[in-house]
């Protein structure tokens, strides 16, 4: 275990970061830095047409999916492993990872499929196949091999041991039975297939980061004075070592852009191709739709995993050598005392259930991808499985794991995006229009 942690240390560190930044530097090129230059466009063309078309439901389904423990715990151990400065290397590696994302979620909805009840369904394995010769279709058996792994051990494991340990940690229920009762919901849930999950996410997501952010910015609120000195230890620590402050035990430069880069991946998965098979069953247009790729990252990495960052930050509990959730329990309990040990534990609870479920679609997507829906039918069941193992695996195990998985699938994903390039130059081109004014 400690030489698989050495090497994502060195794979998280700076070759898959540097790969990772350039290629979205290359990509932001590509796009004019739109993120940057288009702001009042892109909320026009999102926000302002979420009404007016089936935006709401895709966008809240995306978000089931991608708003998760991540946000919460997965920050707070960025910066604990990392210091302050991870942050500030996840804020770039989320800049750069808006066009990656715009340009998956973009080529997704231009090579949509039509399944058997003729909805729209798709994902990076279907554009990655379009790449001449037999290279595209042996990179894109390998990225759904991969993200079915990432799935598995996101959702299966990450997220469900996450809930687990909320629960018992919170209210003393051995794991066993948490195991069991998830079982039971989720299979009421996923018999009801995509849309039951659909509909899930559409109620839930929303309220549940409307209350995460409204209890965090009290918290902030209170501390608000030390919110410039937070700040500029972000920025100081980004290029410094983190000295021992407290129950900290200090931090490397490295560590830094290590954790915050792939903490700040696993949050917003950028680069990776997974929420692509949610965008991709969208009506709208390809780029109209690659926006809300834009919109998905600021959201996750400026808004929710900002907040978890500046609540740990201004209430110092980064200093007392927690890690992960209990940070963040520390960080509550100056304002909402034993009561906020409730409180996280619903929110944390909610954010990575709700992500388990958001997944099902990448794991619906890759089963039909790699067998015949005859088989697939059966296989989507197995999706129930891990619920009943994640809740007894060590927590460093299943991080180790995760970290893993997402360097595997954003390789194959990133590497077919740079080939299609000119394809998605091509759309872009023909669409941009609807960023004038």
């Amino acid at each position: 275990m400690e030489k698989l942690i050495e090497i994502m240390d060195f794979l998280w560190g700076i070759p898959l970061t540097a790969f990772i930044v350039l290629s979205g530097i290359f990509f932001s090129i590509k796009i004019g830095f739109i993120q940057i230059t288009k702001i009042k466009s892109i909320i026009k063309n999102t926000f302002g047409k979420i009404k007016t078309n089936n935006s709401y439901k895709t966008i809240t389904s995306v978000l089931g999916g991608t708003v998760g423990s991540g946000n919460i715990a997965g920050i707070a151990t960025a910066i604990a492993v990392g210091g302050p400065g991870a942050i500030f290397w996840m804020w770039i590696v989320a800049l750069f990872s808006m066009a990656t994302k715009m340009v998956e979620v973009t080529l997704a909805v231009k090579n949509q499929k039509k399944d058997d009840k003729n909805n729209n369904m798709g994902g990076a394995m279907y554009y990655i196949k379009t790449i001449s010769g037999k290279f595209g279709k042996v990179l894109a058996f390998i990225y759904s091999i991969a993200l079915l792994i990432y799935v598995l051990c996101d959702s299966g494991f990450v997220q469900i041991n996450t809930v687990s340990t909320a629960l018992e940690d919170t209210f003393h229920i051995a794991p066993l039975y948490i195991g069991i009762f998830l079982f039971a919901i989720s299979l009421i849930i996923l018999m009801g297939g995509l849309k039951r999950v659909s509909k899930v996410l559409e109620k839930s997501v929303p309220v549940m980061c409307l209350l995460y952010i409204l209890f965090a910015l009290i918290v902030i609120v209170i501390n608000i004075k030390n919110i410039p000195g937070s700040i500029y230890k972000i920025l100081k620590y980004a290029v410094k070592p983190a000295p021992i402050i407290g129950g900290f035990a200090g931090a490397g430069v490295i560590s830094a852009i290590s954790k915050g880069a792939s903490r700040g991946i696993f949050a917003n998965e950028a680069g990776t191709g997974t929420s692509t098979t949610v965008h991709a069953t969208t009506e709208n247009k390809p780029v109209e739709q690659g926006l809300w790729g834009i919109v998905e990252v600021a959201i996750v990495s400026f808004v929710m995993c900002t907040i978890t960052a500046l609540l740990v930050m201004t209430t110092n509990a980064w200093t007392t050598g927690l890690d992960g959730a209990p940070m963040v329990l520390e960080a509550f309990k100056g304002v909402y005392g034993s009561l906020g040990k409730y409180i996280l534990c619903i929110m944390i609870s909610l954010f990575a259930y709700t992500t388990y479920i958001g997944f099902y679609y990448e794991y619906t997507t890759c089963i039909r991808y790699l067998f015949k829906d005859k088989v697939a039918k059966y296989l989507k069941w197995l999706y129930l499985v891990p619920l009943l193992i994640a809740v007894f695996l060590p927590i460093e195990f299943i991080w180790t794991m995760a970290d893993m998985s997402v360097g595997f699938i954003i390789i194959p994903n990133i590497v077919a995006l740079l080939i299609l390039t000119p394809k998605f130059k091509k759309v872009f081109n023909e669409e941009k229009n609807i960023l004038r004014g």
